[in-house]
């Protein structure tokens, strides 16, 4: 209803702006550029979410006082890229054809071949180009001073430095090693130093405005967490079972030099995996019946772990779902027995050849 009024009155009034006359379609078009506003509708989340309001707060108040850090980066920036100006300017042109290495000799015409095949000469003019990246005023060095701290694509720009020899004069290779010196020390300073000094006053922040709800309070904040901590802990639950034979095979499946050799033998068996090649059929095989081994064991391991918590199945995996870590150990031996299986199966009937 909103747009077909205005449309409305634009038609009565002529809506001119600037000598510029609105048609009915004009407006209805300019009216329907505020449906994008429609997009800002999920923000609304933010204010019934305690944990996203603290961070738009955290925010805020970091963009409000993070000013300085930022003047400070980008005066190092700007310090780097007068060094880099003065170091590099004019040094990353080079001629389109490799034989010539300075500006005057790149003139005329010189033979190429079309996508590399010697078949397929072709006439081509010498061109004087500069690198993507260069120093050649304080503008451009910034920009590839900042594609250096992104981390991105800086390698090239390295050797395309040491490469550089002198202005007006093409790339001669390794000419200056030494300047590799200037970009370790500006990803130091910038991208180590100022990029962390950066995110730990963002998280600053976001503790200091999480703290700002418990202002009021006479408990500071670790007397707060003991607290709640009291408040949530619940007794932990310790199986021991009473008969004796099953005493004793919990006592030794819970004793510190099991875990220590279980523990080993996880270790072997993940270097038996890393050295898992194909360069014989003995060596293979070998590895095959290794595998084995582990696999036995870590099933034994099961079986006593099943007979010293419960004798019943049902009740051990009721314990297996009380405790994640006892079954992805289960998930483990099940994964390796069907390993087993498939790769024997593989091996009598050679399913891969169908």
């Amino acid at each position: 209803m909103f747009r077909y009024s205005v449309t409305f009155i634009c038609y009565l009034v002529n809506c001119s702006f600037n000598g510029y006359s609105w048609t009915s379609t004009e407006a209805i078009s300019v009216v329907k550029i505020l449906r994008v506003l429609r997009v800002l509708r999920p923000l609304r989340a933010i204010n019934r979410a305690k944990g996203l309001k603290h961070v738009v707060q955290c925010v805020i108040v970091a963009i409000k006082t993070i000013g300085n850090i930022l003047l400070v980066s980008f005066l190092l920036n700007f310090m780097f890229s007068v060094m880099g100006v003065q170091m590099f300017n004019g040094t990353f042109y080079r001629c389109s054809d490799r034989t010539k290495v300075t500006e005057v000799e790149c003139k005329g015409y010189y033979v190429g071949y079309k996508d590399g095949q010697i078949n397929r000469p072709e006439k081509l003019e010498r061109t004087w180009t500069n690198y993507k990246f260069h120093y050649d005023n304080v503008f451009s060095a910034m920009l590839t001073l900042f594609t250096v701290q992104t981390f991105e694509g800086w390698p090239p720009l390295l050797y395309e430095s040491i490469d550089s020899f002198r202005s007006g004069h093409g790339p001669v290779y390794n000419s200056r090693k030494w300047v590799a010196i200037f970009y370790i020390i500006f990803i130091i300073i910038i991208a180590f130093f100022m990029v962390n000094i950066f995110v730990g006053f963002v998280i600053v922040t976001f503790q200091h405005e999480g703290e700002q709800e418990y202002k009021n309070c006479e408990l500071d904040k670790n007397t707060r967490k003991c607290i709640e901590f009291a408040l949530k802990a619940k007794p932990q639950k310790r199986y021991i079972p009473k008969a004796r034979i099953q005493y004793k095979i919990w006592w030794f499946v819970t004793s510190q030099p099991f875990e220590y050799a279980i523990f080993i033998l996880i270790m072997l068996n993940t270097v038996a995996l890393a050295i898992k090649y194909k360069p014989t059929a003995e060596y293979t095989r070998a590895l095959d019946y290794l595998n084995m081994v582990f696999t036995g064991v870590f099933t034994l391991e099961f079986i006593l772990k099943l007979c010293a918590f419960r004798f019943k199945l049902s009740f051990y995996v009721i314990e297996l779902l009380q405790g994640p870590w006892n079954m992805y150990d289960f998930i483990i031996v099940m994964g390796s027995f069907a390993d087993i299986i498939i790769s024997q199966v593989d091996v009598k009937y050679d399913l891969s050849s169908f």
